[in-house]
C-alpha cells in the first residue's frame, strides 16, 4: 500500500483527470454554459477529493464510503460529459481524450473498493467473494 496519498495511482489518475477536465472546460467556456462547466469541474475535483479523504480516514467502512461517494462522483462526471458531447459544448477530439483516462480511474476505484471488502473480509473471517463466484459441484437434480 502507498505510505502518503500521493502515492497512490488512483489519486494520481484522479488529479490528472480533473486537470484535464479544467483544462478542456476552460477552453469551452462560453457565457451562457459556464454554469455547465463549473458543475462538470466540481464533479471531476470531487472525484479526487473523495479519494483523498478516504484515503486519510482510519476506519475503514468511511474509508470505503468515501471511495463509493468518488464513484458517484465519476458517474456524475461522465454524465457532463455524455451531455457536453450532445449539447456540442465539448469537442468530440476532447472529449476522446478524456474517456480513457475516466475509464482508468474507474478501474481503479473499483479495484481499490475490493481490495478494501477482501480486506475486511480477512479480517472478519468472511468467506473470499471471488470463490463465490465458482459453483462447488453440479447437482444431481434435473
Amino acid at each position: 500500500m502507498a505510505t502518503g496519498v500521493k502515492e497512490l495511482k488512483l489519486w494520481q489518475e484522479a488529479v490528472a483527470l480533473a486537470g484535464e477536465i479544467v483544462r478542456v472546460a476552460r477552453t469551452a467556456a462560453r457565457r451562457e454554459t459556464k454554469a455547465f462547466t463549473d458543475r462538470l469541474i466540481h464533479s471531476a475535483v470531487a472525484v479526487a477529493t473523495h479519494v483523498a479523504e478516504g484515503y486519510g480516514r482510519q476506519e475503514p467502512g468511511e474509508e470505503r464510503r468515501l471511495y463509493q461517494l468518488a464513484r458517484r462522483s465519476l458517474a456524475e462526471l461522465e454524465t457532463h460529459l455524455a451531455v457536453a458531447r450532445h449539447a456540442g459544448i465539448i469537442p468530440a477530439a476532447a472529449l476522446a481524450q478524456l474517456a480513457p483516462r475516466a475509464a482508468t480511474v474507474g478501474r481503479l476505484l473499483s479495484g481499490y473498493l475490493a481490495f478494501i471488502d477482501r480486506q475486511r473480509d480477512a479480517e472478519h473471517g468472511a468467506p473470499d467473494r471471488r470463490a463465490a463466484d465458482v459453483p462447488l459441484a453440479a447437482s444431481a437434480d434435473p
